[in-house]
């Protein structure tokens, strides 16, 4: 007896079928989803970050997209120097470069928006070097460096005065916000930075674009006014103020040898004309309906007035 055998080639179709299935599973898994695991690291917009020794300096991260870090592992080193760590909830203070100890905090109250900062307190000389800022959420981590330079300051050198720390003005308005350094000195070769809530928004003198950055909108209506800074008057004007302009605004002067900055805070309120209009508008409508039903109940009354008369006579006819 001979025996044949038939090859079906079906099965082996659907099982490619199912393995090809089964392989895009398996990425798709192991990629998982991308907003939830994978996110990029900024540091500070203004590098390098510029101290004097004694002060305090802020070192801000932030994550793209926002996400929550609390559950995170966030690190700081300087070098081969861990200058902070936390994991998951914990600072781990016994794992800190010795001349770190003591020296910094964190800044936790903005970790579910994908920010963490910390502080530290009374920079030296030695700090000056390059720092990273790395961050690590299950088996994805990503990270930014950036640079820090302590200087000694000239104390004393000049500060910058605000004439007006608080400025209220109309949407639409051009407005300017200056400052004053005293003693009167030539600005003009001096480093001018403007912040709005943090952000920089303008940089003098090289003038850099902004684009892509969340004051690239606001840069294209504001222009810093040389024609005074020889006089030591430093002023930016914003045309055609928006209600989101709000916020304070920080004019930071450098010089070689010494540095200051000043605070004015701005507040846009809406086109009241607009708004009135639109409450005159909903008065008179009011105004109109309160009319027509006070006419509308007075004929629906007379006209049962007349009812009850007619019947009235009626009776009285019988």
């Amino acid at each position: 007896m001979i025996w044949t055998m038939k090859w079906n080639h079906q099965p082996a179709s659907y099982n490619s079928f199912t393995i090809s299935l089964y392989l895009i599973y398996l990425m798709l898994a192991s990629s998982g989803d991308p907003g939830s695991s994978t996110f990029t690291v900024s540091g500070p917009r203004m590098q390098p970050i510029l101290a004097w020794v004694g002060e305090d300096i802020q070192l801000p991260c932030q994550l793209s997209p926002k996400m929550n870090t609390r559950e995170m592992t966030v690190k700081w080193v300087k070098g081969p120097l861990v200058v902070h760590l936390y994991r998951k909830g914990q600072e781990m203070k016994e794992v800190q470069a010795p001349s770190f100890q003591g020296r910094t905090t964190m800044l936790r109250e903005d970790m579910a928006e994908g920010k963490v900062t910390v502080i530290i307190h009374k920079v030296q000389l030695s700090d000056t070097g390059q720092y990273t800022c790395y961050f690590q959420k299950n088996s994805f981590y990503n990270e930014t460096s950036f640079n820090l330079k302590v200087a000694e300051c000239q104390k004393g050198a000049y500060s910058v005065i605000d004439p007006t720390q608080f400025i209220q003005a109309k949407q639409g308005e051009d407005i300017s916000l200056s400052h004053e350094l005293s003693p009167k000195m030539d600005a003009q070769d001096m480093t001018v930075n403007w912040f709005r809530n943090e952000i920089l928004v303008l940089k003098y003198p090289n003038e850099e674009k902004l684009e892509g950055s969340h004051g690239a909108e606001i840069q294209k209506r504001m222009e810093l006014l040389q024609h005074d800074m020889a006089e030591g008057k430093v002023t930016l004007r914003i045309q055609q103020v928006q209600v989101n302009d709000s916020g304070q605004y920080t004019c930071c002067v450098q010089s070689p040898d010494s540095y200051d900055q000043g605070h004015i805070e701005l507040l846009v309120a809406e086109n009241l004309q607009g708004s009135q209009k639109t409450h005159t508008m909903i008065v008179a409508v009011f105004l109109v309906v309160s009319i027509g039903s006070l006419f509308m109940i007075y004929f629906f009354y007379q006209r049962r007035l007349q009812r009850i008369r007619g019947m009235a006579n009626n009776a009285n006819g019988r």
